[in-house]
């Protein structure tokens, strides 16, 4: 079973849809469903999440230009600080707090009369630590940029049995449907907001752009497919497992960039295919998939469900080399990967080589750690985590008796190591 089995059906009705649909019918759908979710007035849809951030930030910039201040999360995409640089914001890296997720205590203090807003990226936290968060800015009045792009769907319950979905806290709320997302179009973003003035200048934006290029829309459905034969269960075994662990062995950034996107970029400029709006058959498997609720809850269970049993199983053997990442909120984080912190480097390397040979394949990036490639040192120290982090698949397919297989050849490797 394979991380990589990506379990979105791209039929050719899709294709014959984007066709025949009226394009506006589409997009209100998609919009007002998203509304729904995030419990705003307008969403906003886009060629990639990127570039709704860089749409938030520019219409911020522009509204207040006396601030020049942006604070980030440290343990991100390398391409979420980027645009922040390209745009001449001065980045500000708050100290993280053990499920990496800033620190309220010291977000205090670095909010300052210049600061233009906070962005929070739903990794790990649960909805106590974001309402903090949310509670300063509102004090402060800072605008809140939530990054929901791996969280789609996750919630918590409120009074009387209310969900309250990730998404839903921020001034301005971002999703991304790209090809490895809960919810997929192969390319595709969104922002969801109250602020009419900037859905009116983001409408105005988007007018300017160009239709999202179709080569590297083909480019993705190639991958995609390639992805989807590869795993096939045989030539899984054959091929494909072979490969990954080549290029985790080889350091080799060609592979490595195509299984993990996360993968630390750092661009100079945005080229023509970033200002890009989303296309007709994104659209149409966007709203296919967000217009089947049943779907989309009996997915978000059994990730839970098995983020409950990773964590019953890991707490178990109570291995002093592995520390999990508790979560409380179990509604809240239940994406595709199960995070696991171990003691070293070197442990890592030697685990993530160990689990390869038995046709385990395992994620071992998950963001960058941003301050360290953006101001050249580490001053919480967040490379450690970088380095030692390893993430287990924990998609809908999985079953228990392959997490049993997982565990029992964790614990395996670390007895042989005594």
């Amino acid at each position: 079973m394979s991380y990589f089995r990506i379990y979105i059906y791209l039929k050719l009705k899709y294709f014959l849809l984007s066709l025949i649909q009226n394009k506006r019918k589409t997009q209100i759908k998609i919009q007002n469903l998203l509304n729904k979710y995030t419990q705003k007035k307008y969403t906003i849809l886009t060629g990639q999440l990127r570039v709704g951030f860089y749409l938030i930030l520019k219409y911020l910039k522009e509204k207040n230009p006396q601030k020049k201040e942006i604070i980030l999360n440290s343990y991100n995409l390398a391409e979420m600080a980027n645009i922040c640089k390209n745009l001449n914001l001065k980045i500000v890296f708050p100290k993280l707090n053990e499920n990496l997720f800033i620190s309220s205590a010291d977000l205090k203090r670095k909010i300052n009369n210049n600061t233009l807003a906070v962005v929070i990226t739903n990794i790990f936290n649960t909805r106590v630590d974001i309402t903090k968060i949310k509670q300063i800015c509102k004090k402060k009045k800072i605008k809140l940029i939530e990054d929901n792009a791996i969280y789609f769907s996750n919630y918590s319950i409120v009074a009387n049995k209310k969900r309250v979905y990730a998404g839903s806290f921020g001034d301005y709320s971002l999703h991304s449907f790209n090809i490895m997302k809960n919810i997929s179009g192969m390319y595709g973003g969104s922002v969801s907001t109250n602020d009419k003035f900037f859905n009116d200048y983001s409408i105005r934006k988007l007018k300017f752009f160009n239709s999202f290029p179709r080569f590297k829309f083909l480019k993705q459905c190639i991958i995609y497919f390639i992805l989807k034969i590869l795993s096939i269960n045989f030539l899984y075994k054959i091929f494909f497992i072979k490969i990954v662990n080549w290029s985790h062995k080889e350091n080799n950034k060609f592979f490595l960039s195509m299984f993990y996107p996360s993968l630390n970029f750092k661009k100079k400029y945005f080229d023509n295919n970033f200002f890009a709006r989303i296309n007709t058959i994104s659209r149409e498997m966007i709203l296919f998939q967000l217009q089947n609720k049943q779907n989309i809850d009996f997915n978000h269970k059994v990730r839970k469900n098995n983020n409950l049993y990773y964590e019953k199983l890991l707490e178990k053997y109570k291995n002093k080399n592995l520390k999990i990442i508790k979560i409380k909120d179990k509604n809240f984080q239940n994406f595709n990967d199960y995070p696991v912190i171990l003691k070293n480097k070197k442990i890592k390397k030697l685990l993530v080589n160990y689990l390869l040979s038995k046709g385990i394949e395992i994620k071992t990036i998950q963001y960058s750690d941003c301050q360290k490639i953006f101001k050249g040192k580490n001053k919480y120290n967040l490379e450690t985590y970088e380095n030692r982090i390893i993430c287990l698949p924990n998609h809908i397919k999985i079953k228990k008796d392959y997490i049993d297989y997982i565990i029992y050849n964790i614990n395996n490797f670390f007895k042989k190591k005594k």
